[in-house]
């Protein structure tokens, strides 16, 4: 007993359309819904920068020295652009210690006038993986930035 015996013959006749229709749409929906996500899944947009969008005015080997108001260093930053997971490599070496930090940085953000570099992988002793930014001015120095370290570098 389904409560199908109170209904009249229309109000049958409905349910059975009904049910036909959902026999038929469901499946179609479900397999609409299931296309997305793997379209998604093998394609996602990817919004994330790409190494040939450095102007060339960022290429080249970068020196100079940045300090974070006690401790001062002489930095290399050398931007190759070759890929998005390695667009640079850089060296800070501490002035009072000798203590060098070699890192190689990938492209996490890209303007006209601004880079900002993620570590990869960096060695030695206190390196930390903190973002770089360098931002690049008309007199065609470099404003460098590192954490609480600052400084300005020139092409060499």
């Amino acid at each position: 007993m389904d409560g199908d015996e109170w209904l009249t013959p229309e109000q049958r006749a409905i349910r059975r359309k009904n049910r036909i229709r959902l026999a038929i749409v469901g499946p179609i929906a479900l397999l609409i819904v299931v296309i997305a996500i793997v379209a998604y899944v093998r394609n996602p947009e990817d919004h994330s920068p790409k190494a040939d969008q450095i102007s060339p005015a960022f290429l080249g080997e970068w020196k100079g020295v940045a300090d974070n108001g006690h401790d001062s260093f002489d930095v290399v930053l050398t931007i190759t652009g070759d890929n998005a997971d390695h667009v640079a490599t850089s060296s800070s070496t501490d002035k009072a210690t000798g203590a060098r930090c070699d890192r190689t940085e990938s492209l996490s953000a890209v303007s006209d006038t601004e880079l900002t570099l993620a570590t990869a992988s960096a060695t030695g002793p206190n390196c930390d993986k903190a973002d770089v930014t360098v931002r690049l001015h008309t007199d065609g120095t470099l404003d460098y930035r590192t954490g609480p370290v600052t400084g300005t570098l020139r092409r060499s």
